[in-house]
């Protein structure tokens, strides 16, 4: 009996030591800085001065304002009104959220360009090109100095991030300034994907114009003008943003940035729901917290919440108890007095300085070497395109009736007639002329360093460890280098892609060679074949079947990663995978999903068929 009573005591003991008020506090950490700011602030004073334990989850906007309904998130050091209205309203009027006041007044949103364009830059030795550039009525005569090889015809504006609400204002702008005949509207993925396009032609010197706002790091570091726009009225805004008049626009409202926590969590929480209520920053004093991340390399959010802590004493003392005041200046002088570890290796620095030279002396010459991939798409774009959907089936279809597959060929046409009816072709022909253009290049390059690692055992030991971390890197990182170096759009996309899909063609490559009967070789060799004669009537036909399952497995991977460089704005299916994310939209997201499987089908059923049927004709 007194063993079943301790056992039952040792149960309740988790729920003594850890009752429900003492939960873990979930901060949602919206992907921007000035929230990773605030959050490393609120986090610092809820641990240190409230002995709380805090997570932070990661994510965009509408995911984030849901979690917050539903309560897998606590705390929102970030909500932008204006930008997130219907989401916000509808947690609101159901009494799930609250919003505990301002956090900072002076957020800013608009159309930006660098300064340089206007009035040059003498220590870049940049001249202006864009002297009378001032209002938006002024962008239509300075359209040809934002084109971009992708699209010479217009110029293109870096609207804001697929799925948020700016980037549904700024798509009416364009036509309330009746911009869109002349402005390709382009929209990134994610907003570092457009910090990057902007810092990347900043550093150039390359005229661009963009959405962003403030404060943030970007409008603190680089020298960038707002366009004017009419003055903000109310009226106006109102009928503008609720689609009920799309024939006037005004500059945006300078939003006050709240702070909003879930309400359940809020009354069990009273004493962290008071502080959050107090806690409220200065004007500029956000901007400034930006600036001295920037500063200094290697400095983070956190280090900019701990220093504005320290020198910011009379700010935050009023925010929290006079016992929670205590213990956050005792850690802070703590902190202050530990010795930094130094044994730590940071290869980061060295990684991004490298990069920032290469963007800023060759990033001109790197988007020129690459001209002719970009022809390639855009022609294999418009040739598929150019075609109705039902020619191309029927075309596709019968390469299956020639390789005497009856059903795949009806696989086929019913797979490329359902793409259509989900209206997905056109999105689905952009997905496939990046596919194609990323497995030609990897052809071109892997099938050459599979011979070479075949004949060399050297050469392959050296390539051996390279393609294992290509392979085993997350493929989000190649998408870092690509954006930087060759700007948003398709290019990059086929870069990264390339660089993700190529080492099952070189693996299987060096493969096929390697397993080629040595007595054929021999028997060759012996009738007087030379090297090149053996590789091409010999080694190579014999290894078709292998070389042919590693152009299956690029194909299949470059699909994959086409979808994923959708964030770098390569466009297609991935798009509208990436907006049914950033939206919460399942059925969007489950739409372009089975878009994309059916164009996997048809390729990967194609492409091993022919497989087979090679391998049965050198077999005979």
């Amino acid at each position: 009996m007194m063993r079943k009573l301790f056992i039952f005591c040792l149960t309740l003991l988790p729920l003594i030591a850890y009752p429900q008020n003492k939960q873990k506090i979930i901060f949602g950490d919206l992907d921007w800085d000035s929230s990773r700011f605030h959050v490393s602030v609120a986090s610092y004073i809820v641990q240190h001065g409230y002995d709380r334990e805090v997570d932070r989850i990661p994510g965009t906007t509408v995911p984030m304002v849901t979690a917050l309904g539903r309560g897998d998130v606590h705390v929102l050091m970030e909500i932008w009104k204006q930008n997130i209205k219907d989401a916000w309203e509808k947690f609101h009027r159901e009494k799930k959220v609250i919003d505990l006041g301002l956090n900072f007044p002076d957020g800013i949103q608009g159309w930006f360009v660098p300064t340089y364009m206007i009035h040059g830059d003498t220590d870049k030795g940049i001249k202006a090109t864009a002297p009378a550039l001032k209002n938006i009525s002024d962008l239509k005569n300075y359209k040809d100095l934002f084109a971009t090889a992708e699209n010479p015809k217009k110029g293109r504006f870096y609207n804001c991030m697929l799925g948020w609400s700016c980037e549904d204002v700024n798509t009416k702008k364009l036509k309330a300034y009746k911009l869109l005949d002349d402005f390709e509207n382009f929209r990134p993925g994610t907003s570092s994907a457009l910090a990057a396009a902007i810092a990347s032609n900043y550093k150039q010197g390359k005229p661009f114009i963009a959405y962003y706002w403030g404060p943030t790091w970007l409008l603190g570091s680089f020298d960038l003008t707002m366009i004017e726009e009419p003055p903000y009225d109310s009226e106006i805004w109102n009928k503008f943003t609720s689609g009920d008049d799309l024939s006037k626009a005004t500059a945006y409202p300078v939003v006050q940035v709240n702070i909003g926590v879930n309400a359940k969590w809020s009354k069990s929480n009273p004493e962290i729901t008071q502080f959050l209520k107090k806690y409220e920053m200065k004007p500029g004093q956000t901007s400034k917290a930006l600036s001295f991340i920037q500063e200094k390399k290697g400095r983070t959010p956190n280090d900019a919440a701990i220093n504005f802590l320290r020198v910011n004493e009379s700010t935050w003392k009023s925010w929290v108890s006079e016992d929670a005041y205590t213990k956050i200046k005792k850690q802070l002088e703590r902190s202050l007095n530990t010795k930094k570890e130094t044994w730590k290796i940071n290869i980061g620095d060295e990684v991004n300085e490298s990069i920032n030279w290469l963007v800023k002396n060759y990033g001109d010459a790197f988007r020129k070497s690459t001209l002719p991939i970009l022809k390639g798409i855009l022609f294999a774009e418009k040739i598929l395109l150019s075609l109705p959907w039902y020619t191309l089936a029927i075309l596709v279809s019968l390469l299956a009736l020639w390789m005497k597959k009856v059903t795949l060929f009806f696989g086929i046409i019913i797979s490329f007639s359902m793409i259509n009816f989900l209206g997905l072709w056109e999105m689905s022909m952009q997905t496939l002329a990046l596919m194609l253009i990323s497995t030609i290049v990897s052809a071109l390059f892997g099938l050459p360093l599979g011979i070479l690692s075949s004949k060399s055992n050297r050469f392959r030991k050296v390539l051996l460890p390279i393609m294992d971390a290509m392979q085993t890197m997350p493929s989000f990182v190649y998408l870092i280098p690509a954006l930087m170096l060759f700007g948003l759009g398709k290019v990059p996309a086929v870069f990264a892609t390339v660089v993700y899909a190529i080492v099952p063609t070189i693996r299987l490559t060096d493969l096929g060679i390697r397993k080629v009967d040595p007595a054929i070789v021999e028997a060759a060799t012996s009738f007087g074949a030379s090297e090149w004669q053996l590789l091409t009537k010999v080694k190579l036909p014999l290894a078709l079947p292998s070389i042919m399952a590693g152009i299956n497995q690029t194909i299949m991977l470059a699909l994959s990663m086409v979808v994923i460089s959708s964030m770098i704005g390569s466009r297609g299916l991935g798009e509208q995978v990436l907006l049914g994310i950033q939206k919460l939209d399942v059925g969007k997201g489950f739409t372009a999903g089975v878009g994309i499987v059916l164009l996997a089908i048809v390729i990967d059923r194609l492409t091993q068929e022919f497989g087979k049927k090679l391998d049965k004709s050198i077999s005979k």
